[in-house]
């Protein structure tokens, strides 16, 4: 069922730029809206990139503390390699 609803330029504006930032069209934001549902999460594509990118740094710092026996050095990246990797699963 289509409905329709007017909106000075200035409003729409708005409309579409909350829209934009929740990742959803205008239309599907004002429903999610005025029925109360979640919006959801955007995942910002290039911060998930860039995290992977810290994460492959610290697999390497793993690798090269192993290599040159630093266990304490090694244990200490690995709990922070696990903790990226959970939040990213967090975002994704």
């Amino acid at each position: 069922m289509i409905r329709s609803a007017r909106f000075t330029p200035e409003e729409w504006e708005t409309v579409q730029q909350r829209a934009a930032t929740a990742g959803l069209s205008p239309s599907r934001f004002l429903r999610s809206v005025a029925l109360g549902s979640p919006l959801g999460r955007r995942v910002n594509a290039e911060a998930v990139h860039a995290l992977n990118r810290v994460g492959v740094n610290l697999n390497n710092l793993i690798r090269l503390a192993t290599r040159t026996a630093q266990p304490f050095v090694a244990s200490e990246v690995t709990d922070l390699l696990t903790q990226l990797r959970e939040r990213l699963r967090d975002l994704l």
